[in-house]
């Protein structure tokens, strides 16, 4: 007993794979595109879907412990097709996300080995990314205990201290005397307009914190999961926010960008920074070094939870050999069709010639697939909350009134950005957005005819067994 307890993750573990997951200083620089605002919509989102989430996981992750996360909450309120689709969804989703964090770890391995210029080459990014992607996925079929080491290098290392060198040059930079190339007063910092561009802007901030619910996967091999997960969301919550906001700060007044520049901002702050204050070093590289380490630290574990999650909706539904268990307690057949899917996915993005427009439009494709499983986490937690009065909640937002204010506010949130996902921004082209809406459907049909197609089967083998 003993020694299984040692190897089950507690609230630092918890901590540093929810920040590891979460926190993208990819972020950063994208919000710094809309200027001295971007603090006041990183607030907001924090307020309209972080707090909101973060809640609401804390409460079903406390209550209902069960291995699986969104699928099992969505099962035990809804029933088995609801949790089939939302894990379903949850798992094609990964399919636009991961390219679009693979490409830009090819961006941040090209600065780590001084060599920039190559990624302007976008068949170089997608071969990189294809074997970064395979190397990491081999990892990860060793389970959940691998994870958690290499998060445990990761966050640290790739993650808090390249935090620190943003927003402590950025500091050092406004101390120093250096003119700032954003200017910072009360009327830049308030949103200018309440446009449609300025709210999509604010779903992509929204979508910066996401992956809290992932916790719930794992909760089997946390050790004492109602007293950690409460724990480990509160640090990780407040770690990660103040990172985004200050970060941006730091960001902005050391340069300014425009949104063709995203995919190399972070650089190009690394540069100047290393012009200013003439370092002995190329913090560029030093960067690019940092976040290579952070994106393969929390890959692991970005690439085992949805699959985890997809096993445990798509028991008795999909074919047995793909949701079955390795020795490792993982599902390891479909982590490798996960893997064949990203692969079609990076090969297609490798026909789009700008770096930076492959990374913009996957991170817009993965916004969208990526909220509709929220939608069916924050209907299940209302329904758990009216139905099951009879389940010990550890932890509970206490007054139902609130929990009720918090929740309708992700959700329309969540419903408000998969709305504004789907309409195109000016200058967008046909090749672009096509893939944003017929993404969707065509999942949501497969979605739907593999289940049908699994429930037929069962209700024939029970049909001749009987």
């Amino acid at each position: 007993m003993n020694t299984i307890e040692k190897k089950k993750l507690g609230v630092l573990g918890l901590s540093l794979i929810s920040i590891n997951a979460i926190l993208g200083l990819k972020n950063i620089p994208f919000a710094a595109t809309i200027g001295p605002s971007a603090i006041t919509f990183w607030i907001a989102a924090a307020l309209l879907y972080f707090i909101p989430i973060s809640l609401i996981v804390a409460e079903l992750s406390t209550s209902f412990p069960e291995q699986g996360g969104i699928s099992a909450w969505v099962e035990r309120a809804f029933g088995k097709k609801a949790s089939f689709l939302c894990g379903w969804f949850f798992w094609v989703a990964n399919f636009t996300y991961y390219p679009s964090l693979l490409i830009g770890i090819t961006v941040n391995v090209s600065y780590a080995i001084n060599l920039p210029q190559i990624i302007h080459n976008s068949w170089y990014t997608t071969i990189v990314s294809i074997v970064i992607f395979w190397s990491i996925t081999l990892i990860t079929l060793r389970g959940t205990q691998m994870s958690g080491k290499m998060a445990a290098i990761g966050a640290p290392i790739g993650v808090i201290v390249p935090a620190i060198l943003i927003f402590g040059f950025g500091l050092a930079s406004i101390l120093s005397g250096h003119p700032s190339a954003t200017p910072f007063t009360a009327e830049t910092i308030a949103p200018k307009n309440l446009s449609l561009d300025t709210v999509m802007f604010l779903s992509t901030l929204m979508f910066a914190f996401s992956g809290i619910e992932m916790l719930g996967t794992i909760a089997r091999d946390v050790k004492n999961p109602q007293k950690s997960f409460p724990k480990a969301i509160l640090i990780s919550s407040i770690i990660i926010g103040v990172i985004y906001i200050l970060g941006t700060l730091a960001f902005q007044f050391v340069i300014k960008i425009t949104p063709d520049d995203t995919a190399t901002a972070l650089y190009q702050f690394a540069d100047q920074i290393t012009k200013q204050f003439h370092l002995p070093f190329n913090l560029s590289q030093v960067l690019g070094i940092c976040f290579v380490i952070a994106i393969l630290g929390s890959l692991t574990f970005l690439i085992l939870n949805p699959s985890v999650m997809m096993a445990e909706s798509g028991k008795g539904i999909l074919p047995a050999n793909l949701t079955k268990s390795s020795k490792n307690n993982i599902p390891a057949n479909l982590i490798l069709w996960q893997a064949v899917g990203v692969t079609v996915i990076l090969v297609s993005s490798g026909f789009i010639p700008s770096v930076s427009g492959a990374l913009n439009m996957l991170i817009l494709m993965a916004t969208l697939a990526f909220f509709i499983p929220y939608v069916f986490l924050i209907l299940a937690y209302i329904k758990l909350r009216i139905s099951d009065k009879t389940t010990f909640r550890p932890f509970r937002v206490k007054n139902n009134f609130l929990a009720y204010t918090i929740s309708a506010a992700g959700l329309i949130s969540v419903i408000g950005t998969i709305l504004l996902t789907l309409v195109p921004s000016p200058g967008t082209t046909f090749s672009e957005y096509a893939p944003m809406v017929a993404g969707p459907v065509i999942f949501t049909l497969l979605g739907l005819w593999f289940y049908r197609s699994g429930t037929k089967t069962k209700k024939a083998d029970l049909k001749k067994a009987s």
